[in-house]
């Protein structure tokens, strides 16, 4: 099994060297204590039964035979009171390792995921992923425990063994001949557990892709009655799921059965010839005691081995998993002679630029140029690349073929941190972390004082509404924004892209997912925003790019048209018949819009309705 940033782990363990010393020191002090009991059982039995020699028969020269037995039961009770205070600190030191280790997984795996491209997490199931974090890396954790315990029962045993070929090595071959018996039986199986991991898994983050499906898609279920069906679907899956753990569990017991039942038998062996040794006088009946002792203790760490290697390998999948995570890199980053951006730029252009996702051609040959200070629209069918083309512009993606430039310089020679730096981006979903007001406009400039925050809030006309919320700047929103609508939502979005200051912005149909009220509050902000600066701006409503220097038409990845809405209208036949068909829709939206502003004078809405849900 492949194991996870193995250099990783390593160096984590060395900055803890005093607990892995500790570890290895009670490990030790547990098997050593074990086997002197099993020896001190004998030398008791051997003083009971009057035998002249041993430890017992030594003391009882000095102090009396009972005195000596008394002393030989108090070296006997100390070696289990000190094995079970070694195994006790044993635990604790493997706890507090593994804590090191899981924690050192996550910050490495988190922060590597957050290395990685955009494009990256556009290809991954995002429940995959959350599993990866959350699971698979507590799935680590017990993975560490189980080769801790490997290492510990491994000690016990080798102890027991020892004590045991010490007693009796005639008796001790026939315990040794059973154990290579059970070796191949549960090597296949290990693999066999392995393989049933991967299903496991794979079947497992099905299951929650399927709840997340549910939870983000209530409304439309529910208006379209699906809710037996989605049941349906969601038992169906979780029924493959629970058959997969049902056989690896069926796995697992199979190695218990070869394990029970070859202990079984070395125990009858050594009754059997163990009986005729004593009958022989080869051996004495305390010394048969202690050894069936021994062979019984063995027992125990051979089926803690076999269940903690079992464990290893059922969590094979996850430990996969990391593995394959911290070994992927990211499609975008710097180049080995990246320079800074030491300047904001002052033009943008793209020369022949194609992009292509697998097998499809999402853009072709594109050519434009953009200067500082000019509003770029882009218009375009659904699917022609329009949010392809920004992704282009911030890097998030690398194009197929062609160069995309700042200042005449490409794109992939600059460093991509001042390459973000120069960008402020207002997506068509308002994403908010679950934090305060503050916290979300602020990650914008993460040293911004306070009156700056507020200030880039008044910009963005969103002040008033903060200050009239329960807490304020303080109050707290939910991920993505919930208790807020979606105008509010964007429009602290629009704070945060003010607060950032940077010199090119990029809107992603800020306004489309908006009521007309709403439109209109985040359209006057985004006016504000775009004051001055080179912006980029996609938008379905053709009516909010008039007053932009000029506009690009994408169908199907192409340049269509570019030039302004006067000149598209009697030179690009698409743009024409977009244009009238929103115009032909007008009417109907600006009596919405006036059904909407009418509704609120009279009233306020009952229920759970959000300022984004009035258009509906």
């Amino acid at each position: 099994m492949r194991i996870p940033a193995k250099d990783q782990i390593l160096g984590l363990l060395r900055r803890e060297h005093g607990l892995v010393t500790r570890f290895v020191l009670t490990s030790i002090a547990r098997s050593l204590l074990a086997v002197s009991g099993i020896l001190l059982i004998r030398e008791f039995m051997s003083g009971v039964l009057g035998e002249s020699s041993g430890l017992a028969a030594q003391f009882a020269a000095t102090v009396g035979a009972a005195s000596a037995l008394w002393l030989v039961a108090l070296l006997l009770i100390g070696t289990y009171v000190g094995a079970s205070l070694a195994n006790y600190d044993n635990q604790v030191v493997q706890q507090k390792i593994t804590k090191v280790v899981e924690l050192g997984v996550m910050e490495r795996l988190v922060m590597h995921l957050l290395s990685l491209s955009v494009l990256f997490f556009d290809r991954q199931s995002h429940s995959d992923l959350v599993q990866a974090v959350r699971l698979d890396v507590s799935n680590l954790r017990m993975v560490v425990v189980s080769i801790a315990r490997v290492f510990l029962e491994g000690c016990m045993a080798a102890g027991m063994i020892v004590a045991a070929i010490w007693l009796s090595p005639s008796l001790a071959f026939w315990v040794l001949l059973v154990l290579p018996l059970a070796v191949l039986p549960i090597l296949a199986i290990a693999r066999r557990t392995l393989s049933r991991s991967y299903a496991v898994r794979r079947t497992g983050y099905v299951v929650s892709d399927m709840i997340l499906q549910i939870l983000r898609g209530i409304r439309i279920i529910k208006a379209y009655q699906g809710e037996r069906e989605e049941a349906r679907r969601a038992i169906a899956k979780a029924t493959v799921y629970f058959d997969e753990l049902i056989r690896m569990v069926r796995t697992r017991s199979l190695a218990e059965v070869v394990l029970e039942s070859l202990g079984g038998l070395s125990i009858v062996a050594v009754i059997i010839a163990g009986g005729f040794e004593v009958l022989a006088g080869t051996i004495t009946w305390p010394e048969l005691l202690a050894f069936l002792m021994a062979v019984r203790t063995l027992h125990g760490p051979l089926n803690n081995l076999n269940t903690n290697y079992l464990q290893i390998q059922r969590l094979g999948a996850s430990v996969a998993r990391i593995t394959d995570l911290l070994e992927e890199r990211p499609e975008v980053r710097d180049a080995p002679d990246a320079a800074p951006l030491r300047a904001a730029p002052q033009r943008i252009s793209l020369d022949r630029v194609g992009f292509s996702h697998g097998n499809t051609r999402i853009l072709d040959g594109l050519s434009f140029e953009i200067r500082s200070g000019e509003n770029l629209g882009i218009a375009g069918p659904s699917g022609a690349g329009k949010t392809t083309l920004l992704n282009l512009v911030v890097r998030f993606y690398d194009p197929s073929s062609g160069v995309v430039r700042f200042d005449g310089r490409d794109l992939r020679e600059h460093r991509l941190a001042d390459v973000y730096a120069s960008i402020a981006i207002v997506t068509q979903e308002p994403f908010l972390f679950a934090a305060t007001v503050r916290e979300n406009i602020r990650c914008g400039h993460r040293e911004a004082s306070n009156p700056e925050v507020e200030q880039a809030a008044r910009a963005a006309d969103i002040h008033d509404e903060i200050v009239a919320m329960p807490e304020g700047y303080e109050t707290r929103v939910g991920l993505g924004g919930r208790g807020l609508s979606g105008g509010q939502a964007q429009r602290i979005n629009v704070a945060r892209a003010i607060l950032k200051n940077a010199p090119i912005l990029l809107l992603d149909e800020a306004t489309s997912s908006l009521d007309s009220i709403a439109e209109a509050k985040v359209q006057q902000a985004i006016d504000r925003l775009i004051e001055g600066r080179m912006s980029l701006i996609v938008a379905h409503r053709l009516s909010t790019l008039r007053n932009v220097d000029r506009i690009l038409v994408l169908d199907a990845g192409r340049c269509v048209g570019l030039g302004s809405h006067e000149e598209l209208l009697g030179d690009c036949a698409l743009y024409a018949r977009m244009w009238q068909m929103q115009q032909l829709g007008e009417p109907l939206a600006r009596a919405r819009a006036r059904d909407s502003e009418k509704s609120l004078k009279q009233g306020p809405v009952h229920g759970d309705l959000a300022e984004g849900d009035l258009a509906s």
